[in-house]
């Protein structure tokens, strides 16, 4: 399988290093990352400025954009032949519930929707990473998935957001197919600044609320790895209410 693997922590992070050597064992894998960390980019893309690409080595690119950047180079000017699929992580730290909505790992993996299958997106869940190699393993499972799966007919835009515990393998209870869970409102900004100089720090994203049955947060609670279908069309008319003014 012809793979691009991205991601949003940099061009330089030693996970998704890892992830392209062993990838490349059984597929034609291209790295094509950002060329310094670009966490929290979502779906944004460089418009009004060229986007600088340097080959590293072989099969091995940096871009000088986002990882939605990282994406459309790849597609469009770096590789020869259009991929399969894109993977894009492995980040660093959770995916799950709102941050969906800001996240560079997602936005790079809702880029590439219009692929042979289904994109896929990797995140360890936990404070440290050091055992990043379950969701290495756990990646090449879903690939396997994903082929045998997929490969009859058109996805239609199907993303998979992967979430793994930051446990070895042995000690993860199984996949699970998860909902997005919901957090509270995030901390409030830090202030930096001093004098008439206004400047601050995004907040932590806030906790997990509400009910969290079914969800992302639940499994990984569990020791579970979550995986979550998303889709493009976010359209909700369900939730509408009363009679659109006259015009």
């Amino acid at each position: 399988m012809k793979i691009l693997l991205t991601n949003d922590d940099g061009i330089e992070s030693e996970i998704t290093r890892a992830l392209f050597d062993s990838l490349k064992e059984k597929h034609e894998v291209t790295l094509i990352a950002p060329e310094k960390d670009k966490s929290g980019q979502g779906a944004a893309i460089t418009l009004r400025t060229s986007v600088e690409v340097n080959k590293l080595d072989e099969n091995v690119y940096s871009v000088g954009g986002t990882p939605a950047d990282c994406v459309f180079m790849g597609l469009m000017a770096v590789m020869k032949e259009i991929p399969d699929i894109v993977v894009s992580g492995i980040n660093r730290g959770a995916n799950m519930g709102d941050d969906v909505i800001h996240s560079g790992t997602l936005g790079a993996a809702l880029t590439a929707r219009k692929l042979k299958f289904p994109p896929l997106a990797i995140s360890i869940s936990g404070k440290s990473y050091e055992k990043f190699q379950s969701s290495i393993i756990a990646t090449e499972l879903m690939l396997d998935y994903i082929v045998q799966n997929y490969s009859d007919e058109h996805h239609g835009g199907l993303v998979f957001n992967m979430n793994v515990p930051n446990l070895e393998f042995v000690d993860i209870a199984g996949f699970c197919f998860t909902s997005l869970g919901n957090r509270g409102m995030p901390l409030a900004p830090e202030f930096n600044g001093s004098g008439d100089k206004l400047s601050y720090k995004i907040g932590k994203a806030g906790k997990p609320a509400g009910d969290l049955t079914g969800t992302d947060f639940e499994a990984i609670r569990a020791n579970r790895i979550s995986i979550t279908p998303l889709y493009w069309d976010m359209t909700n008319l369900s939730k509408t209410k009363g009679e659109l003014p006259n015009v």
